[in-house]
């Protein structure tokens, strides 16, 4: 038998039970209130009605909380009505329209009569259909992509939006979401079973987009990023596209070309390379290579082996460039790639031709007098015409020299990246101060350029040095 302690500490465990559970109730009446009171002003949709409440429970739809929360108040008002309450039957009188279907049964019950439901004061009462809707024109539409994810964004009525916010607000309904959260849900649950597909909130390859009330379904298919090097291994090869001013090509091929094969394989719009730096067209880019992003615009197929894109790609510019696709790329490494070429050192080896004989003391020379030395360099004549005319300094690191002959002599330069090499050699009429010329007295000029690779990023790609 248990001892009066033992009563004692088991009574107020009770007490203390029950105390705890008196506050619960308080707060299920304190909800159940709030939803009322929003009823007897506003006909909500079980969706509508359960978004403002979407916080609370786990493992539940917005459609049966708000369903829930309707049968209690029905139940409420019904047990007022067995008691006599006119009041009860007078407000299930005024509410049960706002209610909807769930005060059908009472209301024909107590005041005869078939209920006439009103409309959705949020969404017109179409979010019952909207996600089942919107999710299959969505299917349909994917029909013709091959994609492997997707993301839902939502596009909300002005309108809505500002009713939404009105409820939230005049109720102080602190536990609501967004009816464009529960959109974008909805219809990415219905969209994983129908597609197997899996939404991706990072980069997906098609964002579909979903307007709410009205449930019309537009796909924005995003651009495919691939990052990557290039090795142009023939000269007279632009990066992009020449077009004179009389609307014809300089070149008659590009490293941009390379890669506009892609656009059949890839149902793609159109194609952009985003490349760190640019070599001149005349300039081969040997060794390490040249970092880059091409850009896919709209590409609808996409679910490629990376392998199987760089085969097509250097089969189809073959002789002249050379691809490594290293991976997909973010939007955010576009501005990177385009950014650090000017802060990274670049190896040049260029074939200088000078107007008289050269001795072997003045190439000792020249290799001592250029590094480390600051080059002030205005911005060449030959490219004036499309770039800032500006004064840049930049740092020449090295120089090793090779003679060919007795007048030519084979460069290898490590410089900083955006000094233009051609014009460090000749020195541009002076604009561009101290120079090879300059140092020798003589004329100079660069007969070839090659590229050679990014200093940082020797160790990375020591198959190419």
């Amino acid at each position: 038998m248990m001892g009066g302690a033992g009563k004692t500490v088991e009574k107020r465990e009770e007490t203390e039970i029950s105390g705890a559970l008196v506050e619960e109730l308080a707060s299920v009446e304190y909800i159940v209130e709030k939803a009322y009171r929003i009823l007897r002003e506003y006909p909500l949709c079980d969706y509508c009605l359960g978004r403002m409440f979407a916080l609370l429970g786990r493992g539940w739809g917005n459609a049966e909380r708000g369903e829930a929360l309707k049968r209690l108040i029905v139940m409420a008002l019904h047990a007022g009505i067995r008691e006599g309450s006119e009041a009860s039957r007078r407000v299930l009188s005024e509410t049960a329209a706002n209610i909807g279907s769930v005060a059908e049964g009472l209301y024909s019950e107590i005041h005869g009569g078939k209920l006439e439901r009103r409309s959705c004061y949020l969404c017109g009462s179409r979010l019952p259909r909207l996600f089942d809707e919107a999710a299959s024109r969505a299917v349909e539409m994917l029909a013709s992509m091959d994609v492997g994810n997707f993301l839902v964004a939502a596009r909300v009525d002005p309108k809505l939006r500002e009713r939404e916010d009105e409820i939230k607000r005049r109720f102080g309904l602190v536990y609501a979401e967004s009816i464009a959260s529960e959109v974008k849900r909805e219809v990415s649950k219905r969209l994983q079973r129908l597609t197997g597909l899996q939404p991706e909130f990072g980069t997906p390859d098609v964002v579909i987009e979903v307007g709410v009330p009205e449930g019309n379904v537009t796909i924005h298919v995003m651009p495919l990023l691939l990052r990557g090097r290039y090795w142009k291994i023939a000269r007279r090869v632009s990066q992009s596209a020449w077009i004179t001013r009389y609307g014809e090509r300089r070149y008659p091929f590009s490293v941009e070309d390379s890669f506009f094969v892609l656009a059949e394989v890839m149902d793609a719009d159109d194609v952009v390379l985003h490349a760190s730096g640019r070599e001149d067209a005349d300039a081969r880019m040997l060794g390490l290579g040249r970092p880059f992003i091409v850009e896919l615009k709209r590409a609808r197929r996409r679910r490629f082996a990376t392998s199987f894109i760089e085969s097509i790609v250097n089969r189809y510019a073959s002789g002249l460039v050379e691809v490594i696709l290293e991976g997909r790329a973010l939007r955010r490494e576009v501005s990177e790639i385009k950014g650090e070429h000017s802060k990274r050192s670049k190896i040049y080896k260029a074939l200088v031709v000078v107007s008289r004989e050269v001795t072997d003391e003045e190439l000792r020379g020249l290799e001592e007098f250029f590094a480390g030395a600051s080059i002030r360099q205005r911005t060449p004549r030959r490219v004036r015409h499309r770039r800032p005319d500006i004064v840049r300094e930049r740092i020449v690191f090295s120089v090793k020299t090779r003679r060919i002959a007795s007048n030519v002599f084979e460069a290898l330069i490590v410089a900083e990246g955006g000094l233009y090499i051609k014009e460090l050699v000749s020195g541009d009429g002076g604009d561009t101060s101290p120079s090879f010329a300059e140092y020798l007295d003589a004329e100079a000029y660069c007969a070839e350029l090659d590229v050679l690779g990014v200093v940082e990023s020797i160790l990375q790609h020591p198959k190419r040095i």
